[in-house]
C-alpha cells in the first residue's frame, strides 16, 4: 500500500517524493511549499483525527511521512489519507 500511496504522490505535480521507499514509509512534501506550509498541511490532516502524519528533516527541509504499518490498514484508509492531503 505504501507503493500505491507513493504513486499518487508522484502523479500529483503539487508534491514530490523526497526519499526512497523500500518499506512502508513514504517521505514527501509540497514541491513549492515552505516548511511552514508543509507543517500547516501536517497539522490540518492530523487535526481531523482520521490520519496521523509525522515529519522529519531531509537536506534541511521539513518532510512529511506517512507510515503504513498496521496489519489492519486497508486501501480505503490509505486512500482517505490521500484525499485529506490533496484536498
Amino acid at each position: 500500500m505504501a507503493s500505491l500511496f507513493r504513486s499518487w504522490v508522484e502523479a500529483d505535480p503539487r508534491f514530490e517524493v523526497c526519499a526512497p521507499q523500500p518499506l512502508s514509509v513514504v517521505c514527501f512534501r509540497l514541491r513549492q511549499g515552505t516548511d511552514e506550509q508543509n507543517q500547516a498541511l501536517i497539522d490540518a490532516v492530523n487535526a481531523t483525527g482520521e490520519v496521523y502524519l509525522s515529519h522529519t528533516r531531509l537536506h534541511n527541509r521539513l518532510v512529511l511521512r506517512l507510515a503504513i504499518g498496521s496489519l489492519r490498514t486497508e486501501e480505503r484508509h490509505v486512500r482517505r489519507a490521500w484525499e485529506l492531503l490533496s484536498a
